[in-house]
């Protein structure tokens, strides 16, 4: 008798364990939060715009404390390659 009993109140904290997943889920997101979450979406680096590998360089200077890394540096040839476009679509117009 007590081993059925055990058996029993596994099957129990299962069929809880199994409800407590559902219980805490979430309601959907409302569209805003799904826009944002397409906005943070990683990007290569050469497909930056100039301000936005300027936002990265910054980052990455604050919490790296310097740009030796390799992401670092491909920030800053992206910067040089930007700058260096620009000039010559200026240049041409």
């Amino acid at each position: 008798m007590p081993e059925e009993q055990k058996k029993e109140e596994k099957k129990e904290e299962k069929k809880e364990q199994e409800k407590a997943p559902e219980e805490k889920s979430t309601p959907q997101a409302p569209a805003a939060d799904k826009k944002e979450t397409a906005a943070k979406k990683k990007r290569k680096i050469n497909r930056l715009t100039l301000k936005e590998v300027e936002k990265r360089i910054q980052d990455v200077q604050e919490k790296m404390g310097s740009l030796t890394s390799r992401y670092g540096q491909q920030l800053l040839k992206q910067k040089e390659k930007l700058l260096r476009t620009g000039a010559d679509n200026a240049a041409n117009k």
